[in-house]
């Protein structure tokens, strides 16, 4: 089984760069270029996006994920799925709202599985209780900070790149 993935750092810090870069590096194993970009939509901070496949069932999401998430000031989302097929899993971050982990079919959609359901519909005692535990299973508060993080904004000078 040979897996893939992505990771889209939004925000980090300049501060943080070189221990991104040196996580990075420890957890593949290997030297990993980032192309670090201005984010206007923070000051002072930068994004870059990573994407790899491996041959290996080494799973890397999960490691990424949780080294991101010690430093506070990230904004990032990490995915990882087998390439022939079946369940994968999203990690996203940001600062206010901590760390979401989500599990996901072929085509990228979270799948809530049924033990989840249950426990949501165990703990929900109305309809608002039962619509925000629904919409915290997936990941919507996270999904409406990100988007504008996906999406940009259109540059009055192209971004600044940095190596580091």
């Amino acid at each position: 089984m040979s897996l893939s993935g992505d990771l889209q750092i939004h925000s980090a810090p300049r501060a943080l760069l070189r221990h991104i870069q040196w996580s990075l590096n420890s957890i593949f194993e290997e030297t990993i270029p980032l192309d670090w970009i201005t984010q206007p939509l923070a000051a002072g901070t930068y994004s870059c996006e990573v994407q790899w496949r491996s041959s290996s069932n080494k799973e890397r999401a999960s490691k990424i994920a949780s080294t991101l998430k010690r430093w506070h000031f990230i904004r990032f989302e990490v995915r990882e799925f087998p390439t022939e097929g079946g369940e994968g899993v999203l990690y996203r971050a940001t600062p206010d709202l901590g760390m979401h982990q989500a599990v996901t079919c072929s085509t990228g959609d979270i799948m809530i599985h049924e033990n989840r359901i249950l426990t949501i519909l165990g703990q929900s005692h109305g309809y608002e209780t039962l619509r925000e535990n629904l919409q915290s299973a997936l990941g919507i508060q996270w999904d409406r900070e990100l988007e504008r993080y996906r999406q940009g904004i259109e540059f009055e000078n192209p971004p600044l790149r940095i190596s580091i």
